[in-house]
């Protein structure tokens, strides 16, 4: 059932991307008069890997199927294949460090936001000299407090490559916390994938690796996955990264009520409709194509939400002005083909946009294929 994974969106690299696709937001007391009005914002970041993570390995996801002796055969078969993929896609970097990128971006964009440099704190490391992580967790925040600052800003990075469709994932768990009262204002994990939107896909998190992912079998090895990433010097890799990353960080500063921005919006919407909440993702996928509407993962991706939330004709209407204005844009005749043929019962409206589909390169799901006989 592939798809001519581009790599394209979004977290989604574009999209810009938890897999779930993250976790769900705290009521958010969190905005641009709250960072405006701080004496002395802080800001943490912390970065646990030394290195992009690989885990394409699919042995692990096979065979835990088998009880707890296979899923740890597994996972340790898969680990010694995933080193062996991770030292090529280092080579391939060739000196490349993401984990600075990452962090200077994310720093110079919340400084820029703010109007002014935001003070560096170090994250919280460890419980060691306490009696409990809460207690050690309420110590720094006394000391942040009499060093001087009066709100703290948390972020932890990760990103990497996952699952056998070798999905290039970015994401940031974040935390903002009132230093004077100890309220967390503002909650949130924000992921980004390298995927296309299409209508029948099945989603699971690559980044929680014992849980399978159940996308595209387009890839028929981890090494196929690799390859995509390590054909071209690693050129490819680094663009959709630092645009991964990039986007990642517009949809935090959107969450944060501290700016507005259609890839913001689109990473949020997308998460939204990973996580199945299709009201949430219609409204923050609606409002990124007002924001851009020539932007074609938006079209498509809320698309998909209007079909999700029962609504096929209001989805025809718009992928069919994506496909108009974007006639090779794969996805939107995939999915118009679907909506077409699946959702409206009506496969000879949706057999151009379906021989269209396969035209680019589509190899269409079994439904689908049944559906069009």
């Amino acid at each position: 059932m592939s798809r001519n994974f581009s790599g394209s969106t979004t977290v989604l690299l574009i999209a810009a991307i938890g897999l779930a696709a993250g976790c769900a937001t705290t009521k958010s007391d969190f905005n641009a008069e709250t960072l405006a009005a701080s004496r002395a914002p802080a800001m943490s970041v912390a970065i646990q890997q030394p290195d992009i993570i690989v885990a394409v390995s699919p042995v692990r996801q096979t065979m835990q199927i088998g009880g707890s002796i296979p899923t740890l055969l597994g996972a340790g078969i898969s680990a010694i294949q995933d080193g062996r993929y991770a030292v090529r896609i280092r080579e391939t970097l060739n000196g490349y460090d993401g984990n600075a990128f990452f962090e200077s971006r994310l720093r110079e964009r919340m400084n820029q936001t703010a109007g002014r440099d935001i003070i560096r704190v170090q994250p919280f490391s460890t419980a060691a000299g306490y009696h409990n992580a809460r207690e050690a967790l309420q110590a720094r925040l006394d000391g942040l407090r009499r060093g001087g600052a009066d709100l703290v800003l948390d972020f932890d990075l990760s990103y990497g490559i996952y699952g056998p469709e070798g999905l290039l994932a970015t994401r940031i768990e974040g935390e903002a916390t009132d230093l004077q009262t100890g309220k967390i204002l503002w909650r949130n994990t924000i992921s980004t994938y390298s995927m296309d939107v299409y209508a029948d896909m099945r989603w699971r998190d690559p980044m929680q690796r014992m849980s399978p992912t159940l996308l595209s079998p387009r890839f028929t090895s981890a090494e196929d996955a690799v390859n995509q990433w390590t054909d071209d010097g690693g050129a490819r890799l680094k663009q959709h990264f630092e645009q991964s990353v990039e986007r990642a960080i517009a949809a935090v500063l959107t969450d944060l009520g501290l700016e507005e921005t259609a890839e913001g919006r689109y990473v949020l919407g997308m998460q939204a409709l990973l996580e199945k909440e299709y009201a949430a993702a219609e409204a923050y996928l609606a409002r990124a194509r007002e924001l851009a509407p020539h932007l074609p993962e938006a079209g498509n991706a809320l698309a998909v939400a209007k079909a999700r939330n029962k609504n096929p004709e209001e989805a025809v209407q718009i992928a069919e002005a994506v496909a108009l204005e974007h006639p090779d844009y794969l996805p939107a005749q995939y999915n118009l083909a679907w909506f077409y043929a699946v959702e409206l019962n009506n496969p000879e409206k949706g057999r151009p946009y379906f021989d269209k589909a396969v035209s680019l390169g589509a190899s269409p799901g079994r439904k689908l294929e049944k559906a069009m006989r």
